[in-house]
Formats: C-alpha cells, sequence, structure tokens
C-alpha cells in the first residue's frame, strides 16, 4: 500500500489473508465452483466446502446463458441466468458475500442484479492475482496472456435493452481500459455515427507500473478516436469510485446516451454493471464474452471487501 495514495472508500476493506472471522454473521457465499486461478477460490472456501456447505453457494459455469448452481449440500441444479426469479429464490438469504474473482461477468452481473432487486445485504471480494502471465509473443495492444478467444458482442443476461438512443449523434462510449487493447476498439466499430470516446484508467493501479501498461496496450484507441483529452483516471481497485466518475461523466453529457465496455479491471467492471443496473434506461453495457486462458494468473495478492449494504447509497 503506497501511503501516498489517498485510502479507497470507508466502505472497502482490504486483506492478505481472509479468515472466517472476517466473515459477517449468517452470510452465505457465493463462488466458483471451481476456477483455472489460484485466486478463483481461497484456501478458506475450499476447508468450509467440506466443513461448513450450508453457508456455500457454488456457480460452475454451463454456458453462457446456464449455469450449474448447488447451494449447500442440496443437489446441483441448471439455471437459466436471465431467469431472475430462479436465481432470487437461490439468493433469497439474510446476507450475501459474492467472490467475483472466480467468476466470468455474464455469471455474476445477473446475480449481483438480483441482489440489488431484492436488497439482499451484499458484500463483494476481488482477490488480485500475484501476478499475470507474460504473453509469449507480446504485441502492442496485447501485453499479458489473457484470453484465448471472444464470442462476440452479446449482452450480458438479465441486461438486453430494448430502447435505442433517442438521438443516434448524441452517444458517449465510455471503455473501462485493461491490458487487451483491441477489445474496445472491436467495441467501438459497432456503433454508428461514431460516439464521444472517454477512456477509465486505473490510476492508482493494483501495481505501479500498470497504468503504463494500459495506456501502453491502448494507445492505438487514444489516437484513432482522439479520446486523449477525455480520459479519466480512477483507483482500479474501487467500484465506488467507479459508480461516482460515470455519474460525473453522465453530468457533463445530461441527454446523452452511454455505452460501457467493462473490458478493464473486474472492481471497474462491478461500479459500472451497479451504473447499468442503476440508471437502464439511458446506459448499455457492452460486453464481448472473453474466454479466458487457463493459467493467466499466479498466486493470490490482495482480497478486497466491498460492502454494498442494502444498496441505499446507490
Amino acid at each position: 500500500m503506497n501511503p501516498s495514495f489517498p485510502e479507497p472508500a470507508g466502505h472497502t476493506k482490504r486483506f492478505v489473508d481472509f479468515k472466517e472471522a472476517d466473515l459477517l454473521p449468517k452470510e452465505i457465499i457465493l463462488l466458483a465452483e471451481s476456477s483455472s486461478e489460484d485466486r478463483g477460490q481461497l484456501p478458506l472456501w475450499k476447508r468450509m466446502l467440506c466443513t461448513d456447505a450450508q453457508r456455500m453457494i457454488s456457480v460452475g459455469e454451463n454456458n453462457s446463458e446456464k449455469a450449474l448452481i448447488k447451494k449447500g449440500e442440496a443437489p446441483a441444479r441448471e439455471v437459466l441466468l436471465r431467469n431472475e426469479e430462479e436465481i432470487k429464490e437461490i439468493i433469497s438469504v439474510e446476507r450475501l458475500l459474492i467472490d467475483i474473482s472466480g467468476l466470468p461477468h455474464h455469471v455474476w452481473a445477473p446475480i449481483l442484479k438480483s441482489a440489488y432487486e431484492m436488497k439482499v445485504p451484499t458484500r463483494v471480494m476481488y482477490a488480485e492475482p500475484d501476478k499475470y502471465t507474460l504473453h509469449p509473443t507480446p504485441a502492442s495492444e496485447t501485453m499479458f496472456d489473457l484470453s484465448v478467444s471472444f464470442d462476440g458482442l452479446a449482452p450480458l443476461p438479465g441486461f438486453l435493452q430494448l430502447t435505442e438512443p433517442a438521438d443516434d449523434s448524441k452517444c458517449l462510449f465510455v471503455a473501462l481500459l485493461g491490458f487487451e487493447g483491441n477489445r474496445p476498439k472491436r467495441l467501438i466499430y459497432q456503433i454508428e455515427p461514431e460516439p464521444v470516446v472517454i477512456p477509465v484508467v486505473g490510476v492508482p493501479g493494483f501495481k505501479m507500473e500498470f497504468p503504463a501498461y494500459t495506456i501502453t496496450c491502448n494507445r492505438s484507441l487514444f489516437s484513432e478516436f482522439h479520446a486523449h483529452a477525455n480520459i479519466h483516471f480512477v483507483r482500479a481497485s474501487c467500484p465506488f469510485d467507479t459508480y461516482e466518475t460515470l455519474t460525473e461523466i453522465k453530468a457533463n453529457y445530461p441527454d446523452y446516451y452511454m455505452y460501457l465496455a467493462p473490458v478493464g479491471t473486474k472492481p471497474h467492471s462491478l461500479g459500472a454493471i451497479l451504473y447499468a443496473i442503476k440508471h437502464s434506461e439511458e446506459t448499455e453495457i457492452m460486453f464481448d464474452h472473453p474466454v479466458r486462458k487457463a493459467g493467466r494468473t499466479e498466486g493470490i495478492g490482495i482480497i478486497h471487501i466491498y460492502d454494498f449494504g442494502c444498496f441505499d447509497e446507490l
């Protein structure tokens, strides 16, 4: 932790080692059933799955539309991720902790949306990796070996937008940037006419050098869309700051429709998803559904816990 940076929002806690004592009373944990990354399932979760399974909801990815969800010791059930009533039945608990570290966006986003609508007291966990795997042939837009392929532009379950911008000439494309510079450009090309492009870079980053990597990998985005003047810097680890920044951007463009591309850090994506839930009539999530590379990260770094309570402050 760099003492020269301001502390994160008061609703955030950080841990080097998350223990059972750090759980809240009656808190149910929702997590990935398995993961190719160390951070995808903490040692604590593995122990609790054996010793206290009633507190665990394990989610196994079936495909882009379905998941296998096992609650406690009950048999796993196949759930349509766009079936909000079924998801709400599963997460109808007193308190919920969602570990998004090993879950893909199309799984955790609809679950978070249901928790928001039900006002379930919710905390979200994100575990940093200790390090990312370098790409065997680094290029200007790809430094780390993160994705095998992309399934292409499609709505996240529960986030299908049925309305269109009232004025196509008044659209924003807010790109929450990461280390894969080809992703936001592919999404922008789907929008006509060309929108106002606003890049968001994680500063400070999880590591000191990460903001420089992000800008380097996305430099063609900046130059092609003349986006340098519109860049915003938001703490890479903070969904609350992300949400506030999106609120400020909207205030500067009050009559613009906002496309959000959560292709950077998961905390940035978390803030963007919550903003889209809250402002669904004037906001649309654009996502390209990456197929993640096995072993893309190593180890477990700092663990972040974001306390959203009943979402009353959003």
